[in-house]
């Protein structure tokens, strides 16, 4: 069965499990045009605390996350920041939160046009993490095939994000400078970050804002927008999740190795979903795309055939 199908039928199973509806609040006009010219926009109490309650208990009860880790180790200080990565939508809450009515309808009224899911990570960032360098993500969806940045994300805070403890960090406004050269830089820990000294002169006519949140609390941000984090200085790991969508136009030409990032049309499913408990409790092991290395590229949601494995 093919990776489109499977969803499709996960899908058409949700349809008789969970109660979907089209209704939503939507983002204001003065969020859209914040988002727009700034090249994202911070939404507090997006979710509410018993919304999220739900996934941080199973992240708390599984301080491994089960080994579902698609990378682990993505710094230069170390196996310190952990990623599981899913693009199939079943029926457990890792499923069903991208496909809530407010996800869908936020990212399709900043994307001026209809989505689908490109995929999701939850992310952990341990204590002495030395902080991510500035990078644009569609540097690497430009890799996997789409022809425009017509791409965002949504971060959810799962814990506390602040200074001390490395939160997301945006570049105001960068989202219109264009793509940027991406290169490997070892000191990085072989990250991909924008050129210099391009980089430089961006950070020289733009802000750097910190995105600090309390859980519950989203931001979304432009493919093109350039962001990073600090290093979590503090005792506690600092925990997101991201929802990646990409306009239902722009799916990768590439066919080979991107079949998880092709269109999969999304059923909308009620905002009430997670109050009502309509969800699988627990992990779904199919959700989660393997471990990733150089030489085992697993998705290529990491590691690219393109890039050099130094």
């Amino acid at each position: 069965m093919s990776i489109t199908q499977k969803t499709l039928d996960i899908n058409h199973l949700s349809l008789q499990t969970i109660k979907p509806v089209l209704e939503s609040s939507a983002l204001s006009s003065s969020q859209i045009k914040g988002y727009q010219d700034d090249g994202f926009v911070i939404i507090r109490k997006f979710f509410t605390p018993e919304e999220i309650a739900p996934l941080q208990e199973i992240i708390k009860s599984n301080p491994d996350f089960n080994n579902f880790w698609t990378k682990r180790n993505t710094d230069k200080s170390g196996d310190n920041f952990k990623v599981a990565v899913w693009t199939e939508l079943g029926n457990s809450i890792f499923g069903v939160i991208p496909r809530m009515a407010r996800m869908i309808n936020a990212a399709e009224a900043l994307l001026e046009q209809k989505c689908y899911h490109w995929h999701s990570k939850i992310v952990k960032v341990q204590p002495n993490n030395t902080g991510l360098a500035w990078h644009q993500d569609y540097d690497y969806w430009y890799q996997d095939g789409c022809l425009f940045p017509q791409l965002l994300t949504c971060t959810i805070a799962l814990s506390p994000a602040n200074k001390n403890n490395g939160c997301l960090q945006v570049v105001k406004g960068s989202h219109l400078v264009g793509r940027v050269n991406h290169v490997s830089v070892k000191e990085r820990g072989n990250q991909n970050i924008p050129e210099s000294p391009r980089l430089e002169k961006i950070l020289e006519r733009h802000e750097v804002v910190y995105c600090e949140l309390e859980p519950g609390d989203v931001v979304f941000f432009h493919a093109n927008t350039l962001h990073g984090s600090g290093a979590n200085s503090s005792e506690n790991s600092r925990i997101l999740m991201h929802s990646s969508y990409n306009a239902a136009n722009n799916a990768p030409f590439i066919k080979e190795g991107q079949e998880h990032h092709q269109y999969r049309p999304l059923i909308k499913l009620s905002d009430s979903t997670i109050r009502e408990n309509q969800y699988t409790p627990g992990f779904d092991i199919n959700d989660f795309h393997p471990t990733e290395t150089n030489n085992s590229l697993g998705k290529g949601v990491f590691y690219r055939k393109s890039w050099d494995s130094e």
